[in-house]
C-alpha cells in the first residue's frame, strides 16, 4: 500500500482505508537502517570508513568549519577521535586543513572538492537522481507534506540523540 499517493494510484483510491501509522513507522525504520547500510557501503566505496563519510557530508552542507565545530556536527569527540578522522581524510585527499583567513591561529578543515572527492560525489548524485524521479510522481502539495513531515521528523531524532547523549 502506498503511504502518499501517486497520480496511479489514486485511481479509485478514494474509498481505500488510511495508511496504519504503524505501517509508516516500520517503513521509517527501514529506511533508517538502510541508510546507515548505504553509507556503510559508500564509505567502503570511497575507501574510507563511516564516520569520515560523515564528516565528509558535513563539509559539503556546512563548507569549512574547524576540527571541534566538525565533531559537534558529526557526533565525534573533540581531540583524538575528530583528529584521526580528519588525518585519514586529509591522507586519502579528500580534505585539506588550512588557516582561517580571518583569524591565523585557528585551522578550517576543507573539503576537497576535485579528485577522490568526484568519485562519490557522482556516486551520490546517482542516489539524487532517483530521489527525483520518485518525487516527481507527487504534486507541489504531497511534496511539501512530504517535506513538513521529514523535518519534524528529523526535529523529533535530532531531540532523542540529544537526550541520548547526555544519559552517558
Amino acid at each position: 500500500m502506498s503511504l502518499v499517493s501517486t497520480p496511479e494510484a489514486t485511481s479509485g483510491a478514494a474509498e481505500a482505508a488510511p495508511p496504519d501509522p504503524d505501517a509508516l513507522y516500520e517503513e521509517l525504520r527501514a529506511a533508517a537502517s538502510l541508510a546507515v547500510r548505504f553509507h556503510a557501503a559508500l564509505a567502503a566505496h570511497a575507501g574510507v570508513n563511516i564516520t569520515d563519510v560523515s564528516c565528509l557530508g558535513a563539509l559539503d552542507k556546512n563548507g569549512p568549519m574547524s576540527p571541534g565545530d566538525l565533531a559537534a556536527h558529526t557526533g565525534l569527540s573533540r581531540g583524538g577521535a575528530i583528529t584521526a578522522a580528519v588525518d585519514r581524510l586529509e591522507k586519502s585527499g579528500y580534505v585539506r586543513r588550512r588557516r582561517d583567513d580571518e583569524d591565523r591561529r585557528r585551522v578550517l578543515v576543507e573539503l576537497v572538492r576535485d579528485g577522490a572527492y568526484t568519485r562519490l560525489r557522482e556516486t551520490l548524485e546517482a542516489l539524487e537522481h532517483s530521489y527525483g524521479e520518485v518525487l516527481a510522481d507527487y504534486t507541489d502539495d504531497q511534496r511539501r507534506l512530504l517535506l513538513e513531515f521529514n523535518r519534524r521528523i528529523n526535529a523529533r531524532l535530532q531531540e532523542r540523540t540529544a537526550e541520548l547523549q547526555h544519559q552517558k
